[in-house]
């Protein structure tokens, strides 16, 4: 099942969010799920066929939307900034018809709830604008059953522990047509209760992620779907490194798309045997293997190893292969970290010649093009030049 990491900078490991909206939180053994009760019956995500997701602006904001009558319930996942690394998740009702929200904690050992506040595992801390009109629980079974069947009880929630971890609580919220009901949770050994109203929303997080992506390593590639993965995994791995165990794929990645503050930091949480993996790794040489990489990491070192190649001592080459698709096609690197500086250039198509213009800020490097003319090669640190590139497509 594919997952989405959702998180910040700073902020710690981060969140999972499967691909039908439900939240792993850090360190947590449970699952926070998102059911909708509308007026002809109860949907789950887990079980219906008109469920999308989608990020917002290729970051770490996960956008899952689920057919209800007339419209959607649309789902957010993200985290803001503030104290407790707070995780948002909102639900809309992009409809004409009020619905229920059901906030289903599964595999808990104990849920207490204070008010509006629900703290879960002593760690966790989950905060909605007003404590849920009513609630249901079970311990080693569905609790399913007594919220689709009308069986949710109203009144104080008395709290409950299990210590085999196999509580199942549901917290529901009625949220009227064409409105947001939002939640936050906290997480640490005191998780501060956070107001709703006052994390930033979707989109000023998304911009704020577009912000972090840009300050490394950009490039503007000629298909739409392969600047979306990029970037998504450009994300993916700056929050990997959040973690306790982030891999040597994740450092490559870091280091070849020049995140510098947080390569150093995951230098130091890796392993001998990981800083090997590091020193004597080796991406795909051909760019239809490149594509077919699952890993976020391995990918992200496999396009920087198209675009911008550079060993020890060697020359610097500039598109070690052009892919059919992409020729035509304008290319740009901006940034690109080399021994003794940076490197950019681009790639702009006159009919069947490709002009290369570039600029380094390196002293005494080799700079090569073996993708656009195999005998090309200059010192200069700036420049451009006219190539006459054979078409290989039948």
């Amino acid at each position: 099942m594919a997952s989405i990491s959702v998180g910040m900078i700073g902020g710690g490991p981060p969140a999972r969010v499967n691909d039908v909206g439900t939240v792993q939180p850090p360190g947590a053994g449970w699952t926070l799920e998102w059911w909708i009760g509308a007026d002809d019956r109860w949907r789950l995500p887990t079980n219906e066929v008109a469920v999308r997701q989608h990020r917002v602006g290729d970051a770490p904001v996960v956008e899952t939307a689920m057919r209800v009558p007339s419209g959607d319930a649309i789902q957010r996942v993200y985290v803001a900034a503030g104290e407790g690394a707070p995780m948002v998740i909102e639900v809309e009702n992009a409809s004409p018809a009020p619905f229920v929200l059901a906030l289903v904690v599964r595999g808990a050992g104990q849920v207490a709830l204070d008010g509006a506040t629900a703290r879960i595992d002593r760690q966790f801390a989950l905060t909605t604008p007003r404590a849920p009109s009513r609630w249901a629980k079970t311990i080693a079974a569905p609790v399913q059953l007594p919220v689709t069947t009308g069986h949710a009880e109203t009144g104080p929630f008395p709290g409950a522990r299990d210590r085999g971890a196999r509580l199942e609580v549901a917290l529901l919220h009625p949220v009227a047509h064409r409105t947001t009901l939002r939640a936050v949770m906290t997480r640490g050994k005191h998780p501060p209760v956070v107001d709703p109203r006052s994390v930033a929303d979707a989109d000023d997080v998304a911009r704020g992620w577009s912000r972090q992506l840009d300050r490394a390593l950009r490039v503007e590639l000629p298909s739409d779907a392969l600047m979306a993965r990029v970037r998504a995994a450009r994300a993916e791995v700056l929050l990997a490194g959040q973690g306790r165990t982030p891999g040597a794929a994740v450092f490559a990645a870091l280091e070849d798309w020049g995140f510098d503050a947080e390569t150093s930091v995951v230098w130091r949480r890796l392993s001998v045997r990981e800083r090997q993996a590091v020193r004597s790794r080796a991406a795909p040489e051909t760019w239809a293997a490149a594509e077919g990489l699952a890993d976020d990491g391995d990918f992200l070192v496999a396009v920087r190893r198209l675009l911008v190649h550079d060993t020890p001592k060697g020359p610097v080459e500039l598109l070690t292969e052009l892919p059919d698709a992409w020729r035509g096609e304008p290319i740009a690197v901006h940034d690109a970290p080399i021994a003794d500086g940076t490197v950019s250039y681009a790639v702009r198509w006159h009919g069947p010649r490709a002009a290369l213009l570039w600029e380094t800020t390196a002293s005494d490097v080799v700079l090569r093009a073996p993708a656009l003319d195999p005998e090309w090669s200059t010192t200069e640190a700036r420049g451009e030049a006219l190539f006459e590139v054979a078409d290989r497509r039948p």
